[in-house]
């Protein structure tokens, strides 16, 4: 029986994954999706939501989302928005146009990217979080930049004091979620001793006293119900302190690469 339920949380573990990435696929609005990827300056196929949605078999609504991407590019090819794509510092996908007025949306573009590069914009680009795309002209570079890393300087700083103190955070997680895993696996590690007592006290009873096997039964199954339980309760557990460890992995190499970036500013 023990050999039986393992096989089945092997193959139910997988499947689940699996399912739950099809719902939360199934919660996109496709149209707004689509228009988003657009309005970033994408083409539908580097956007890595829609490549996890269609590797899980989600049912997406492609006329949704083309019609949204449509609507999107329409958006994104005005001479208003590519003012704001340069004034946010970002780069302009002028492949995605192909208006007839695309000298027009380039030249809002280098204007709004002239004023995210102008020296008062510095400090706030900087400090905003968003990082430096070396894409400001030449002329204005060396008034920016000194001022751009003042700001990002601080954007770090305070970064890695958020990252330390989710570390300390989440050290405290993991000790907490190895007791409950320690004792969860002891609580199993009883009741399965449990079953094989009664085992084998059915066994004796079947040769010995019959009239035993029944109350026998009902306290295997009870017991066995329970160890279901604390099985479920054991890999919660492990599968908690696993998210736990993995994130603070990720944070580590956060703090090392904000560390590293830091020493250069």
């Amino acid at each position: 029986m023990k050999k039986l339920l393992l096989v089945f949380a092997a193959v139910a573990i997988p499947g689940c994954a699996s399912y739950f990435t099809r719902q939360s696929c199934d919660k996109i609005n496709w149209f707004k999706h689509g228009e988003a990827i657009a309005m970033r300056g994408e083409w539908l196929n580097a956007d890595s939501t829609l490549n996890e949605c269609r590797k899980a078999e989600a049912a997406i609504s492609e006329s949704q989302l083309d019609q949204g991407f449509k609507s999107g590019r329409e958006k994104y090819c005005t001479s208003a928005n590519s003012y704001l794509v340069g004034r946010a510092g970002d780069t302009f996908s002028k492949d995605l146009c192909d208006s007839p007025s695309l000298s027009n949306l380039i030249s809002q573009y280098g204007k709004g990217l002239r004023d995210y590069c102008a020296k008062s914009n510095g400090f706030e680009a900087g400090v905003s979080g968003k990082k430096y795309q070396n894409n400001c002209p030449n002329d204005l570079v060396a008034g920016f930049l000194p001022e751009y890393k003042r700001g990002r300087l601080k954007f770090v700083q305070a970064q890695i004091q958020n990252l330390e103190n989710r570390k300390r955070d989440n050290e405290l997680a993991i000790a907490n979620k190895n007791a409950q895993l320690a004792n969860a696996r002891a609580n199993l590690k009883i009741l399965e001793s449990r079953r094989n007592w009664l085992e084998t006290q059915r066994s004796f009873a079947a040769t010995s006293n019959p009239t035993q096997l029944g109350m026998l039964d009902g306290q295997i199954n009870s017991v066995t119900s329970e160890i279901n339980v604390a099985h479920g309760d054991v890999n919660r557990a492990n599968g908690e302190l696993q998210n736990f460890e993995q994130d603070q992995q990720k944070i580590a190499k956060d703090i090392a690469d904000y560390r590293t970036e830091m020493a250069g500013l």
